[in-house]
């Protein structure tokens, strides 16, 4: 449903279209430096000379001034200015002109003197150049001439000229006369038309977008006016009405309050307010209003060039309400360090905005309406009208959360070594976490079916960093795989050499460093005979190659080193004295306990250690055998199937086959007495 104060302002801004309102409501002004009613900031060689009109330069050389109005103007808004400006009596030599600016450096602004008519060093500006000497480099005209100019350059060559150069009165090649003309420049932001008037005429239109191709965006600019001499010179000010921005077709006070009514009329002009009601004076420019409720006015008076115009506003009376906004909602993350506060009314203008907070909240920045905010507390926006009548607050509470989703790794073994190349890493997260892995350099990884699993052969450290989707907020866990590829260093010694005489070697002097792990031991050889019951201390009984295998217990890496047992070919035992012994005692007294053969000229020789075949027989005294053997030596312990025989007189036949150092055979026989 259309409220009815919405009927009225469509109503108003239609009329305003059609009767060219150029009605100004305000309700205060900054103080200024030169004492009139405006917020005027002069710089440089310029002066007020009287009420609004200020001088930029006297007759004189290398003259530079410069005149801005206090408060921003807002090119999101249209708006008509209208002023008179005087370029001296000096003509043929009279020099340089003046240039109506945009510009975001500030009040205090100064350019640079002579042809460039104080412009130069605005960047980014926007210009209407007024200019009466002819600067040929820049392509001006010889008549005095108007132009659209940019960035602080006074070139009308593009990039930075952006219209013109044409004749700046369309009577006349000279403005150097004297004489005030009469200027308007407006700017509608619908179309980005901007236009200026000369003498009453238009001169130079163009369609340019001053808030994307000039300003990058900002909308809020100051405005005023530049002004030079070089060599020569002129005279040169720019004469202001007392109300110069229009601002709309409606104001809105309280109860109670006040609120002026201006409109910028012609010098001498004469205003006509209807109704009259409750107005301090009808006929004047200026007026107070003080309405008891809400109240619909139109002014008609001689404008611009003395043209007959209609104005038309609605004073709003209802009471002061304040609003808020937020940027991006009201919570502080690690996605959103700050938040920005909008700050508003249904006061047009006319009001103040002050920003609170509760003591726990932070300021980035505050100034005006809105405010920038960096940490969680209740924000208050205190809305005051300026006359101090009305007041109203809203309050923003602004929390924060910088939760985070916790992350651990584990891994699927102790360490990465000779039995476990590769290791899986389990992240284990919320569900929603998003895991990112810090990979180190030279990695050799793949992940796995599972995201949340990687599986690497390089040690170090491993990183993932858990990200709350919710706000950005991350932490990181890391974990260290350790490595252990140490192998053992093995040294498998040396041995005896095998004789005849001494048909088993021992090896000595095997080493397995480092010594601080557990090692496991595993002797191999293709042809040869080996004891390795001890098997740091093993006995080698045939030549050959005799190989070491070493494993660490703690990490399963292996190593080898082999040892050659060597058997002296030339070795020789003569066997020619080998005797049977006639009696043994295998009772346990630990003295010739075992039958064997031994020789007579050595009878410590182990002889059987020699003998390649050996068959043994032995006979009791009927003639039966109690005992045989066939095949390699050995030693008759006095038992048959485990079972000691009984003492008594046996008769042995023994017969052997020697090959070290040559082949010797040999048949014994003779009686044995078994004693016990």
């Amino acid at each position: 449903m259309t409220r009815p104060r919405d009927l009225l302002v469509t109503f108003f801004i239609h009329l305003a279209r059609w009767s060219r309102v150029a009605l100004v409501l305000s309700c205060s002004l900054l103080a200024s430096k030169d004492h009139s009613g405006q917020a005027y900031f002069l710089n440089g060689t310029a002066s007020s000379i009287e009420g609004d009109c200020y001088q930029l330069t006297t007759t004189q050389s290398n003259q530079n001034g410069t005149v801005w109005n206090g408060e921003f103007i807002d090119l999101e808004s249209p708006f008509e200015l209208s002023f008179t400006m005087n370029f001296g009596t000096i003509d043929a030599t009279g020099a340089d002109g003046m240039v109506f600016v945009l510009q975001d450096v500030g009040t205090d602004a100064l350019g640079q003197s002579g042809g460039a008519l104080g412009f130069n060093g605005f960047d980014p500006s926007f210009g209407v150049e007024f200019d009466t000497w002819n600067n040929g480099q820049y392509g001006d005209l010889i008549q005095d001439h108007i132009g659209f100019i940019s960035d602080g350059s006074v070139n009308h060559a593009p990039p930075t000229g952006l219209g013109g150069p044409v004749q700046a009165s369309l009577e006349n090649i000279n403005i150097e006369d004297g004489a005030d003309h009469p200027v308007k420049i407006t700017w509608d932001p619908v179309t980005q038309i901007i236009a200026v008037y000369f003498d009453c005429s238009l001169r130079l239109a163009a369609q340019i977008d001053l808030v994307a191709d000039i300003f990058n965006g900002q909308t809020l600019v100051y405005w005023g006016f530049t002004g030079s001499t070089g060599g020569s010179f002129n005279t040169q000010s720019v004469c202001l009405s007392e109300n110069i921005i229009a601002t709309g077709p409606e104001t809105v006070i309280c109860p109670g309050a006040s609120v002026e009514l201006n409109v910028v009329g012609a010098p001498n002009a004469t205003y006509t307010w209807d109704p009259p009601t409750f107005l301090s004076n009808p006929n004047d420019a200026t007026t107070l209003c003080t309405p008891d409720s809400s109240m619909a006015y139109t002014v008609t008076y001689a404008g611009f060039c003395d043209a007959e115009i209609t104005d038309s506003v609605f004073v709003f009376v209802e009471p002061l309400v304040a609003s808020a906004e937020t940027s991006e909602g009201t919570t502080i993350t690690c996605d959103i360090s700050q938040i920005e506060l909008f700050g508003a009314s249904n006061f047009p203008n006319g009001v103040s905005y002050d920003w609170q907070s509760d003591g726990l909240g932070n300021f980035v920045s505050n100034l005006g309406p809105n405010a920038t905010v960096d940490s969680p507390g209740i924000y208050t926006l205190v809305v005051t009208s300026d006359d101090g009548v009305c007041i109203d607050e809203i309050s923003v509470d602004i929390t924060s959360d910088f939760t985070t989703l916790d992350v651990t790794l584990s891994s699927s073994g102790a360490q990465l070594d000779c039995t476990t190349e590769v290791l899986e890493i389990t992240a284990t997260a919320a569900a929603d976490a998003l895991l990112e892995w810090t990979i180190p350099s030279d990695a050799n990884w793949y992940w796995s079916t599972e995201p949340f699993v990687l599986g690497t052969s390089t040690p170090g450290a491993w990183s993932v960093t858990s990200t709350n989707p919710s706000n950005g907020c991350d932490m990181e866990t890391t974990l260290v795989l350790e490595a252990d590829f140490t192998e053992p260093l093995v040294e498998a010694g040396w041995s005896d050499t095998i004789t005849c005489a001494s048909p088993a070697a021992s090896i000595y002097d095997i080493l397995i460093t480092p010594e601080n792990y557990t090692a496991v031991f595993d002797w191999t050889w293709n042809v040869g005979s080996l004891n390795a019951v001890d098997p740091l201390n093993p006995i080698a009984y045939l030549p050959g190659t005799y190989v070491l295998n070493v494993a660490f217990e703690e990490n399963g890496c292996s190593s080898s080193d082999s040892v050659f047992v060597y058997q002296d070919p030339e070795a020789f035992v003569d066997a020619s004295s080998t005797t049977l012994p006639n009696v043994f005692s295998p009772n346990g007294d630990g003295t010739n306990e075992r039958f064997r053969p031994f020789l007579a000229n050595d009878p410590e020789f182990p002889l059987l250690s020699i003998v390649d075949r050996y068959q043994l027989s032995i006979f009791n005294r009927w003639g039966n055998a109690v005992y045989t053997h066939d095949g390699k030596p050995v030693e008759w312990d006095g038992r048959i199937n485990g079972e000691p025989v009984t003492e008594g007189v046996y008769y042995v036949k023994m017969s052997y086959l020697i090959l070290c150092g040559g082949e010797q055979r040999g048949t014994l026989n003779g009686e044995l007495h078994l004693m016990r």
